[in-house]
C-alpha cells in the first residue's frame, strides 16, 4: 500500500464513522463491548486474558467480543469507524489516526501500557548487510504503511542518509503479510524485515537470518511503547471501558509473575484464531526481546508523533490530547 492510498484510507473511515456512538454496541439485549486485539506476541496480556476467560469474568455480566487484527492501522482505524471500543495497538498507527481527528470526538485516547521492545530489523545472510549504508538497494518489509515498524524503518534509514525509493531514495520498503514475508525472505525476494514479535524471532529461528537492529538499543534504556490500550475520546469514561483497562492491567501484571503462563495462554488464543501460530518454542525465545509494562511510555509515544509527521504520514502534534490533556 502506498502512504498516499493509506493518507486516503484515513479519511474514508472518518466519513464513515458512526454519529454519536457514545453508547458502547449491545447484542440480543445484552451490554457488550467490543475489543480488538493484535495477533503480536507484544500483546500477549490481552490475548491470554481473552483466551482464559478472565477478561469475561471480570466485565460480567457484560459481553465481551473480541476481535483480532494483524495491524495497528486497523485497529485505531475500527476504533474511529465504531467497529470496536477499545483495543491495544502500536504508537505509530494511534498517532497518525489521532492526528487527524484529535479535535472531534473521534480523537484516541491512550488508557494504558501493555509492552515495550520486541521489534528488530532482521535480514538474511545472502544480503551481506553489515553497516546502515548497506541497505542501499535493498528490498525491505514491514506488515502494513504506518505500523509502528513502518515508522521505525523509515526513520532509521533516514538517519542514516537514505530514503525509501517511492520518495526517489535508495531502499524499496514494500507492505506485505508476515507469512509472506517469511516465504519470500526464504526465497530470496526480500533481503530484510522490520517485524514485531514473534515474526522477528521465527525468521532468525527458522531462515537463520540475521537480527540486525535490535530496537531496544535505539531507545534510552532500551523502553519504547509497542503496545498501548486506546479508545476513542467519547469512550474514555465509559464504565464498561474503564473495567477493561483494568483488567488488562491485572494481566499485565500477572504476565510479569508468570510469564510462561501468559505465553502459553496467549499461544492458545493465536492457535485458536490462526490455525498455525509458529513454534511454541520460539515464543519463549521471542520474551527475551521484549518487556511487559503498564507504563504507556509516553516519551516514546511522543517520539513516534514526532517521527510520523517527518515521514509525512500525519499532521505535526500527533500525540496532543491523547493522554487526557487538552490537544
Amino acid at each position: 500500500m502506498k502512504r498516499r492510498t493509506f493518507l486516503a484510507g484515513i479519511a474514508g473511515v472518518a466519513a464513515t464513522a458512526a454519529v454519536g456512538g457514545a453508547a458502547i454496541a449491545r447484542s440480543d439485549g445484552r451490554p457488550s463491548i467490543r475489543v480488538g486485539v493484535m495477533a503480536n506476541l507484544t500483546h500477549a496480556p490481552l490475548l491470554a486474558g481473552l483466551g482464559s476467560g478472565r477478561v469475561a469474568r471480570a466485565l460480567a455480566p457484560v459481553r465481551v467480543e473480541s476481535r483480532l487484527f494483524r495491524g495497528g492501522p486497523r485497529v485505531t482505524e475500527a476504533l474511529i469507524g465504531d467497529a470496536i471500543d477499545v483495543g491495544t495497538a502500536g504508537p505509530a498507527a494511534v498517532v497518525v489516526h489521532h492526528a487527524r481527528h484529535a479535535g472531534g470526538s473521534h480523537g484516541l485516547r491512550v488508557l494504558g501500557g501493555c509492552a515495550s521492545g520486541g521489534a528488530s530489523l532482521v535480514v538474511t545472510a545472502r544480503s551481506r548487510v553489515v553497516r546502515p549504508s548497506d541497505l542501499a538497494g535493498k528490498r525491505l518489509a514491514v506488515t502494513q504503511i504506518g505500523t509502528t515498524q513502518d515508522v521505525a524503518l523509515r526513520h532509521f534509514i533516514a538517519a542514516h542518509g537514505l530514503r525509501d525509493a517511492a520518495a526517489g531514495g535508495d531502499v524499496r520498503v514494500v507492505a506485505i503479510a508476515p507469512a509472506t514475508i517469511l516465504a519470500q525472505m526464504g526465497s530470496g525476494d526480500l533481503d530484510g524485515a522490520w517485524l514485531p514479535e514473534p515474526w522477528a524471532t521465527r525468521l532468525v529461528r527458522e531462515l537463520g537470518a540475521i537480527r540486525f537492529v535490535d530496537e531496544r538499543d535505539l531507545w534510552e534504556a532500551g523502553r519504547f511503547s509497542t503496545a498501548i490500550l486506546v479508545t476513542r475520546r467519547d469512550r474514555a469514561s465509559d464504565p464498561r471501558v474503564t473495567a477493561l483497562a483494568a483488567a488488562l492491567r491485572d494481566e499485565v501484571e500477572r504476565s510479569l509473575r508468570d510469564p510462561a503462563t501468559t505465553r502459553e495462554e496467549a499461544y492458545a488464543e493465536l492457535r485458536r484464531h490462526l490455525g498455525n501460530p509458529g513454534k511454541r518454542v520460539d515464543f519463549d525465545e521471542a520474551w527475551r526481546f521484549m518487556e511487559m509494562t503498564n507504563d504507556p511510555l509516553r516519551a516514546s509515544i511522543e517520539a513516534f508523533a514526532s517521527r510520523a509527521a517527518s515521514l509525512g504520514l500525519c499532521p505535526s502534534g500527533g500525540a496532543g490530547g491523547l493522554f487526557g490533556e487538552r490537544s
